[in-house]
């Protein structure tokens, strides 16, 4: 059962996202972004999930004048951010800023590139611990077919096929698009399932993420 959730979590947070319904207007407010402007830490609103009773909350965080960037997603098992289910983090490095460019959509944004340097997986509960050492009747694996799952310690998934959702491995290259508020007080990142044949996101997440 909780399997199931984790399952339902992934596909509303980190492949939907907010969704892409943001102004197609060319006009050029968005910041000049710079490594130097993206250092520090960017936070996002709770989300929630009123059929699931569930929410998450994503953190951002660029290291080093924006060259490293660790994206962490906690999930929480009631509606309000408080009550910690998991946490999802996404390790990246050699973050590379390209030239400012439009979405399919006229919006004004930069493409980045960097390189994935570790994926992993932590339970925040004994009961979600449990569940991920349970072995599934279909597979026979237990979460990502790895064992001794502990609550508190985080495990790689990088490159490991957790659920229906296969994870990038180490080294892999992650692509994304990122706009900058004119104020600087907030930046937006792309819908990585609506990727083009480029393989950066065509439409940006209307989420929005502050310092």
């Amino acid at each position: 059962m909780i399997k199931n959730i984790f399952l339902l979590f992934f596909s509303i947070f980190l492949l939907s996202g907010c969704g892409d319904g943001l102004s197609t207007s060319t006009t050029d407010d968005s910041a000049s972004i710079t490594k130097a402007l993206l250092t520090g830490t960017w936070t996002a609103k709770c989300s929630d999930n009123i059929t699931a009773s569930t929410s998450a909350l994503t953190e951002l965080v660029f290291y080093d004048s924006g060259d490293n960037l660790t994206a962490t997603t906690t999930y929480y098992s009631d509606l309000s951010c408080v009550s910690q289910s998991f946490i999802f983090r996404k390790k990246l490095n050699g973050l590379d800023l390209k030239d400012k460019t439009t979405t399919s959509q006229n919006q004004i944004i930069y493409e980045l590139t960097a390189s994935i340097t570790d994926i992993s997986f932590e339970p925040k509960t004994s009961d979600v611990s449990s569940s991920l050492n349970a072995v599934d009747n279909i597979t026979g694996d237990s979460y990502c077919g790895l064992s001794g799952w502990i609550l508190g310690t985080e495990k790689s998934v990088a490159g490991l096929t957790c659920g229906s959702i296969t994870n990038n491995a180490v080294s892999d290259t992650h692509s994304d698009i990122i706009q900058m508020n004119s104020e600087k007080t907030f930046i937006r990142l792309g819908n990585i399932t609506n990727a083009a044949s480029t393989g950066y996101p065509k439409t940006l997440y209307t989420q929005e993420y502050y310092k």
